[in-house]
């Protein structure tokens, strides 16, 4: 095992992901430790936007992950290595358009969040066995595909803010739209929908004219803007986990005037992570 320390406050390091399929990569891995860290001090890995702007995501996660004492890993999905929202958004599990084939599953680019987890623990010989994961926009897509398509058993609570389309618990669409036509059953939707899970929304994050809203059909579908999208979205996974017998383990939480970037969502979210 590679040793590491994580400075005090901002960092980075690179993580070589031996694992990853069909071929080992590097990636580089924005940090945040508090000053009260120790062995015991909750551990949250956050997923940058689409602008892949990853040391920028883990410094407005700081200031209330120092609060709170939580260490932040922020891992660069760069555009390099993961072009487009196929292979970061939607997690690598088809080609992107005209091809849409499926890829192996251990292709998928969900693993590294995993991965990255284990390295970090064993490396600074946390205590910790599970981590809080985050997501705002584009990382709430990853985050919310990552809970349905895997089994995400060191996850103990996930945060997904301000999503700007839903992938639906639905095994007649195809994913990335829904769950269908990758090798998953209703089990996969159950095990979805009984996740710990938080959907936080800024209720000033209603701006229809947004330039990097999803506009695609299945998107616009859900609503005009990405608060009426959310609503939408947490009524209708509410009323299916229902109609399957399910505990829904998900809840809503709304931060009142915050909108799509937005210093509170980052806050709300890392206070909702710290337990």
């Amino acid at each position: 095992m590679e040793k590491l320390t994580l400075a005090e406050g901002a960092g980075s390091f690179w993580f070589h992901d031996e694992d990853a399929v069909p071929s080992p990569r590097t990636m580089r891995v924005f940090s945040f430790c508090p000053r009260s860290s120790t062995r015991h001090t909750r551990i949250i890995v956050a997923m940058h936007g689409v602008d892949r702007a990853a040391a920028e995501f883990r410094d407005l996660l700081a200031p209330q992950a120092e609060r709170n004492g939580q260490i932040v890993l922020v891992p660069e999905f760069g555009p390099d290595q993961f072009p487009g929202v196929h292979a970061y958004n939607f997690g690598g599990v088809r080609r992107p358009p005209p091809d849409n084939g499926v890829l192996p599953r251990d292709h998928w680019n969900f693993g590294v969040v995993d991965r990255l987890f284990h390295h970090v623990r064993h490396a600074i010989g946390s205590s910790r066995e599970t981590f809080g994961l985050f997501g705002n926009s584009a990382g709430a897509q990853f985050v919310l595909r990552y809970l349905a398509l895997n089994e995400a058993a060191s996850v103990d609570l996930a945060v997904a803010a301000n999503c700007g389309c839903y992938m639906l618990p639905d095994l007649a669409k195809d994913y990335p739209d829904g769950m269908g036509g990758i090798g998953l059953d209703e089990s996969h939707l159950r095990r979805y929908l009984a996740r710990r899970l938080v959907i936080l929304l800024g209720d000033a994050d209603n701006d229809p004219n947004a330039p990097d809203l999803p506009r695609w059909d299945e998107a616009m579908a859900q609503g005009p803007h990405r608060l009426a999208r959310g609503l939408w979205h947490f009524k209708h996974c509410t009323a299916l986990a229902g109609s399957l017998g399910v505990t829904l383990g998900w809840s809503l939480e709304i931060a009142p005037g915050a909108g799509h970037v937005d210093q509170q969502i980052y806050d709300q979210g890392a206070n909702i992570l710290n337990s």
